[in-house]
C-alpha cells in the first residue's frame, strides 16, 4: 500500500518510525508543517517529523495549506491510505477523498472525551485518572469520526504534558502496528463514537499566568499541564518566574492568595496561600534568563526576598 503520513511534533515521531517497518507498505510520503520560528533564538526550524523523515530517507512535503492544488498533487501520487498524528491541520473533503482505504488519525485521548487540538493538557488539568489513544477514521468533523481501536494509558500523579505525551506517543505507535494487518487487509472495522463529548481547545495567549485565587489542587494540575509549554509563570516583584515543580500542601492556610508563607528560616521551597484556604508548595522555579533553582536559592540572591506572587 502507498501510505501518506501527516504529523508535526515529537508525538508523531515514534509512529513514523514504526510504520516504515510494517509489511505491505510500498511507499511513504511524509507531509508536515512548514519551518517555523522555534527556541530562544526564534530561528526558523523544521518540525521534528521532518527531521525524522529525512533521517529515514523519506520524501517530505511541507505545504502551507491543503487546498485544491494539494489535493491534485496527492492524486498524482496515487495513495491508498493516510495516517495523521498531531498534524495540526483539518483535512478538507477534497483531500480526504484521495485515500480509497481511508484516512485515519491517532488522536491522543479516549474519544469522544477531549476532541480538539490540546487533549493531553486538558486530561491532566481536569484530573483524569487515565487517558489514551484512539485510532479514528476521519470524517469532515473535528475528531468526530468512527473509532477502530483504543488503548488506555494511566495518568501518573506527577505527569506533565511532556512526560505523558512521550508515553502516549509510544502507545500510539504500538496501536498502529497492532491494527495495521486488519487495515491493510481491508477488514478493519470502526464504530461511531458513543458517550458525551468534551473539547480540548488550544490555550489562548497568556494562559500560563498563574492565578492564586484558585484552589491549590487546581493550580498544581494547571502547572503540570503547561510543562514544558507554554510554561506556567508568575511574578515575584519585577521578576518573571517560571514554575517547574509544585505540589499541594497538606495543611490549610488562611491568607491573601499569592502570599508566600515561610515555615522556617532557610526553607528551600515557597509555601503560597491559594484559594479556599489551601496552599501550594513550589519546589523548583526558573527566573527569567537564569537556570532552574529552588525558591530558597532565589531568595538568597535577593536583597529583599519576595513576600507575594502575582
Amino acid at each position: 500500500m502507498r501510505l501518506v503520513f501527516m504529523g508535526t511534533p515529537m508525538y508523531a515521531v515514534p509512529v513514523l518510525r514504526a510504520l516504515v517497518q510494517l509489511p505491505r507498505v510500498d511507499a511513504v510520503l511524509v507531509i508536515t508543517r512548514p519551518a517555523a520560528a522555534r527556541g530562544r533564538g526564534r530561528q526558523p526550524a523544521l518540525p521534528p517529523v521532518a527531521e525524522a523523515a529525512r533521517q529515514l530517507g523519506l520524501p517530505v512535503w511541507t505545504p502551507s495549506r491543503l487546498g485544491p492544488q494539494a489535493a491534485a498533487r496527492l492524486a498524482r501520487w496515487r495513495p491508498d491510505v493516510a495516517l495523521t498524528a498531531a498534524y495540526g491541520v483539518i483535512l478538507p473533503p477534497a483531500v480526504l477523498a484521495q485515500f480509497p482505504a481511508g484516512a485515519y488519525n491517532l488522536h491522543a485521548s479516549l474519544l469522544p472525551r477531549w476532541r480538539g487540538p490540546n487533549p493531553i493538557a486538558w486530561a491532566i488539568r481536569s484530573g483524569d485518572a487515565e487517558t489514551g489513544v484512539s485510532l479514528m477514521r476521519m470524517d469532515a468533523g473535528v475528531d468526530t469520526g468512527p473509532v477502530a481501536a483504543q488503548v488506555r494509558v494511566p495518568v501518573a500523579p506527577d505527569d506533565t504534558t511532556g512526560t505523558l505525551t512521550a508515553r502516549l506517543a509510544e502507545a500510539a505507535a504500538r496501536l498502529w502496528t497492532e491494527q495495521w494487518p486488519a487495515l491493510s487487509s481491508g477488514v478493519l472495522q470502526a464504530v461511531p463514537q458513543a458517550g458525551p463529548a468534551c473539547h480540548a481547545p488550544k490555550d489562548p495567549p497568556g494562559a500560563g499566568r498563574l492565578h492564586f485565587e484558585a484552589p491549590a489542587d487546581v493550580l498544581a494540575r494547571m502547572i503540570r499541564s503547561m510543562l514544558p509549554d507554554p510554561g506556567p509563570h508568575t511574578m515575584a516583584g519585577p521578576v518573571r518566574i517560571k514554575v517547574l515543580q509544585a505540589r499541594v500542601a497538606e495543611w490549610a492556610v488562611a491568607g491573601v492568595p499569592g502570599t508566600i508563607v515561610r515555615r522556617a528560616p532557610g526553607a528551600e521551597e515557597w509555601v503560597v496561600a491559594c484559594g479556599r484556604q489551601t496552599a501550594l508548595q513550589i519546589q523548583l522555579i526558573q527566573p527569567a534568563g537564569r537556570r532552574p533553582m529552588s525558591p530558597g536559592a532565589f531568595d538568597r540572591g535577593q536583597s529583599a526576598p519576595p513576600t507575594m506572587l502575582s
